[in-house]
């Protein structure tokens, strides 16, 4: 799917594609008319997309005088973007790797970007320190912006120090988008202890993560299918070492066994439902992680 920003959308005309939200559901079909700004805003607050390989419509976009028409990227596995196609937001996260194979990575914050001169991130840091970065230093910038991971290849134009330490990227020409599948997960080993409905207490293992759901592997049952639990994990990474809490709803338990010890266990498939947005940060930047170092191979 492809970001369409509020600025895409004419009032009062008809659309030339089909409007998704962020969970693939259909919003507003090709040829709908958005008749106010307000109307515009709350569809926006669900997150607006369009299918890559959805057609515009000629006719309807001609009859409304609209001579921009959207990029039809066909079925290419691949996509060549401005970075102004992209949502980003204040605050995104980016991963940025040093060129050759042994290149430090560094997770850093979108800042902001001024079209054509820089992209503005926060200063890498290792283990609670800044990292020295030198001018000129070259890197390829990961992110993730809806289901697609993106990169664009960058260099240092300058390491500010005030008023904190900040780094200005070039501007990219274009950025390669991919799209990857919707809740991909990411492979884990990571302890939890689990509360569940009745408020008892269980240690269980963290087998694969995304950031809406994870399966998780005990010795005993967490609780039936479709009652509730609070899990609590640590998730570290990069410059990231955060204690995590998160409320879900258990989707399916089934047998299993340990594939270290062969001890029967019994796997947890677990849909999280509240997340305070702190965590909710942490674990995204961790899926993204997992996924992009997933994606460097393709």
């Amino acid at each position: 799917m492809i970001p369409v920003r509020k600025s895409d959308v004419a009032i009062g005309r008809p659309l030339p594609y089909s409007l998704y939200d962020q969970n693939n559901k259909l919003l507003l079909k090709a040829g709908v008319i958005v008749q106010t700004q307000n109307q515009l805003d709350v569809l926006s607050e669900r997150g607006l997309y369009r299918d890559k390989v959805s057609t515009s419509l000629p006719s309807v976009t001609a009859r409304a005088g609209q001579e921009n028409e959207p990029r039809r990227e066909g079925d290419k596995a691949g996509v060549q973007l401005d970075l102004e196609e992209i949502r980003l937001q204040i605050g995104d996260i980016f991963q940025l790797q040093g060129t050759g194979d042994d290149g430090q990575r560094y997770t850093v914050r979108l800042l902001g970007h001024s079209k054509g001169r820089s992209v503005m991130v926060t200063a890498p840091m290792i283990e609670g320190s800044y990292a020295i970065v030198k001018q000129d230093a070259a890197f390829v910038v990961r992110l993730f912006s809806g289901k697609s991971v993106y990169a664009f290849p960058a260099h240092v134009l300058k390491m500010a120090n005030t008023p904190f330490p900040y780094l200005h990227l070039s501007y990219p020409k274009k950025v390669s988008g991919m799209r990857v599948r919707q809740a991909q997960r990411a492979a884990v080993r990571i302890i939890a202890a689990v509360t569940d409905a009745a408020g008892a207490a269980h240690a269980a293992t963290l087998i694969d993560i995304s950031k809406g759901g994870a399966l998780l592997a005990g010795k005993s049952a967490l609780g039936p299918t479709g009652s509730a639990f609070t899990c609590k994990f640590r998730l570290q990474f990069d410059d990231i070492d955060q204690f995590v809490q998160v409320g879900g709803v258990i989707r399916s338990v089934t047998h299993a066994s340990d594939p270290e010890s062969e001890q029967a266990m019994l796997n947890h498939g677990v849909e999280f439902t509240d997340i305070p947005e702190q965590d909710r940060l942490a674990l995204t930047a961790f899926v993204y992680n997992r996924i992009i170092a997933l994606s460097e191979g393709g």
